[in-house]
């Protein structure tokens, strides 16, 4: 029996965990990691077996053919995963089912310790990646733990403990779920989100008449989506979405959401300028700035909006301008963090919006200014799929509306934008119908059956709308064998920014590909003299060669619109698909005249 050594052994162990989930965030789960280990039941089974350099419970099994302090250890720790294994619904055979994230994080810390521990100096940041690799662990998982844990752990043998530990404490955790669904685990086939609206020799023909890169838009996509939102929600008689220009600001395809009964939502003069021309009117248009040009509201004054007023200083500019009218919408922040699902949004930094507290001290200059009804808008979370969202919201916003009733009759509630799309294999997209009857029924809740009557809603939806329907199209020009393998495109991130802004995942599909053929990891890289101007890092796809052609996917919304000329790029064509089945150029690529107009060579 070692009891001294065991007890040295366990304790250092549990300090390094404690020390990592403290430095990650999860203090409770710190302080109560392995304290089973020091049972009776555990301990001294623990101390006999005891070698120093690996667990007494391997040869503990070795001898009996089982470990006893292993079935107690694991049926009172949820950072393992066999505490997750049991009988499935279907077939009735042992299954692992997913991790709740912050258990999952805390199987990554231990498994980091425990080699820290059983390796001493011969430690590297790679040992706990190479364990999952060589153990059976990864087969017990289920799928959707398995690529948490694989990614935590890729990150921690590429990029070292610091960085993923900041990655842990500032993405995984402040976007975890108290229990994944049982899904089942998507096809690791690349091609599994492959675009239906245009097949592989249709875009081969397009791309030997265009050249690349440039963006294709499906039109009919994006109508019955449309479509499918206004129905969702025609329980409503004054529904309406507002599209953000900001997404997609391209005169077709404002010009086809107008057609289908969209509004805009604007910013900035050129948004207004934009909409104007493309037929939107007054009744058409909020203009929602937050710390707007004076030229902004200048324009938005000539041309006729709905204004939506962000901070208290901008009450009296929109006054000057003569921008206030009967209706006013107000854009509110509650006091508190905002919770939905697992998520929480903290309001300490956020740039948008007023306090309730900050309204009501404008209550007086409203009614002395004229202003009769509020409309009452919150955009708290962006790109979300998370079912609980716009309740939540609706709720808040319901709540502030009741608060403020007895001073102003409440015109309108908006409910903004925030719904994600699934970007990734395996995700499912917001269900309008199943997300509109929640909304109502908290309108119900909340509301009385005459001032709903009166209400309208209204929403901001424009990534679901819009992002599933476009595909930017790329060809590889190079391909280079070194640490990694990289495909060099003819698009970068000056024509897509998300991957190099947000680290945002575009699924990317090898047009025409055999889908039999063994994956391997590339990295999908563009031109731009920066480092990060990936599109893919460590993709799993086909062997690529010069001349393949790759579509990017999910591109229709943030895409086009938030590119730039860094390093002389010059952004792409667009094209649309049209309802009649013929492509047309939607805008022109730029060329080197435009790049150097602006220039004053004198």
């Amino acid at each position: 029996m070692n009891f001294a050594g065991h007890f040295k052994t366990i304790t250092r162990h549990k300090f390094l965990v404690m020390k990592y989930c403290f430095q990650v965030g999860l203090i409770r789960q710190g302080l109560l990691h392995d304290l089973s280990k020091y049972a009776p039941s555990e301990f001294l089974v623990g101390a006999k077996y005891y070698t120093g350099t690996k667990s007494p419970n391997a040869a503990e099994r070795q001898e009996l053919g089982y470990s006893t302090a292993w079935l107690h250890h694991k049926g009172r720790n949820k950072h393992h995963l066999e505490y997750w294994i049991d009988y499935s619904a279907g077939d009735f055979q042992l299954t692992g089912n997913p991790m709740p994230t912050r258990y999952m994080v805390e199987l990554c810390l231990d498994r980091i310790a425990a080699c820290r521990v059983y390796h001493g100096d011969r430690y590297t940041d790679r040992d706990p990646l190479e364990y999952l690799n060589c153990s059976n662990d990864a087969k017990m998982m289920h799928p959707v733990t398995r690529r948490q844990v694989v990614e935590i752990l890729t990150m921690l043998a590429e990029k070292g403990q610091k960085v993923t530990f900041r990655y842990i404490r500032n993405v995984i955790l402040k976007n975890k779920v108290s229990l994944y669904k049982n899904l089942d685990n998507p096809p690791e086939n690349a091609g599994d989100k492959d675009s239906i609206f245009i097949g592989d020799y249709e875009l081969e023909a397009l791309v030997q008449r265009l050249g690349t890169p440039f963006y294709l838009y499906d039109e009919a996509g994006i109508v019955d989506t449309a479509e499918k939102l206004s129905t969702a929600f025609c329980w409503n008689r004054g529904y309406r979405n507002f599209y953000p220009v900001k997404a997609c600001p391209t005169a077709a395809i404002l010009k086809r959401l107008r057609a289908c009964g969209q509004g805009a939502v604007v910013s900035s003069a050129a948004e207004l300028l934009l909409v104007s021309r493309c037929g939107f009117e007054k009744k058409d248009i909020l203009f929602l700035p937050n710390y707007p040009r004076r030229e902004d509201i200048a324009v938005a004054a000539e041309i006729g909006c709905m204004p939506v007023l962000d901070g208290p200083s901008q009450l009296y500019d929109f006054a000057e301008y003569g921008l206030l009218g009967d209706t006013l919408g107000i854009r509110l922040i509650p006091d508190e963090p905002f919770r939905f699902g697992g998520n929480e949004v903290r309001m300490d930094g956020m740039k948008f919006g007023m306090t309730m507290a900050a309204v009501k001290e404008l209550l007086p200059e409203l009614k002395r200014l004229g202003v009769r009804k509020l409309g009452l808008h919150a955009y708290l979370s962006g790109n979300t799929l998370d079912a609980e969202y716009y309740p939540r919201l609706a709720a808040f916003l319901c709540a502030s509306a009741n608060d403020l009733a007895s001073d102003f009759e409440i015109d309108y509630i908006n409910l903004s934008g925030g719904l994600g799309i699934p970007y990734k294999p395996g995700q499912n997209a917001v269900d309008f119908q199943e997300t509109s009857a929640q909304v109502r029924a908290i309108f119900e809740k909340y509301l009385s059956v005459e001032r709903l009557q009166k209400l309208k809603v209204f929403t901001e939806i424009g990534r679901a709308l819009t992002g599933p329907y476009g595909l930017l199209i790329t060809r590889v020009n190079s391909v280079k064998y070194s640490n990694r393998r990289y495909a060099g495109v003819d698009a970068s991130a000056a024509d897509l920014m998300r991957p190099m802004m947000y680290g945002a995942y575009h699924h990317i599909s090898v047009n025409g590909c055999d889908p039999s053929l063994t994956r391997e990891k590339w990295d999908v890289v563009g031109a731009v003299c920066e480092n990060t101007d990936k599109f893919a890092e460590n993709r799993m796809l086909v062997p690529l060669k010069v001349g393949d052609i790759l579509r990017i996917h999910d591109v229709g919304a943030h895409g086009h619109s938030m590119g730039y000329n860094y390093g002389g790029r010059l952004r792409p064509a667009e094209y649309m698909l049209g309802l009649d089945g013929d492509v047309r150029c939607i805008r022109r690529a730029e060329t080197t005249g435009d790049y150097l107009a602006t220039q004053i060579f004198a």
